[in-house]
């Protein structure tokens, strides 16, 4: 999976542009982040890339860096 790919996923839940998130993005700025949302998240990255975000994991996300790396330790290589 690309970068990309997996900011289009975030920013579709969150109903933001996709350029607003680099890796220090805080994501309790943003309006949209709420815990539907972190829920959703993890739904959609079931489905679209395999990842079992755990709940444990999720509530740990502050920053759009913490989603990739999340990704990342669930066995999900992303490339530029």
């Amino acid at each position: 999976m690309n970068r990309a790919e997996l900011r289009r996923i975030v920013a579709d839940v969150l109903e933001v542009d996709p350029e607003l998130l680099q890796s220090d993005t805080e994501l309790t700025q943003i309006e949209t982040f709420t815990s539907v949302a972190v829920l959703t998240l993890m739904i959609e990255l079931d489905m679209q890339a395999g990842v079992k975000i755990l709940p444990e994991e999720a509530s740990k996300l502050r920053r759009y860096g913490d989603i990739e790396a999340v990704v990342e330790r669930h066995g999900i290589t992303l490339t530029d």
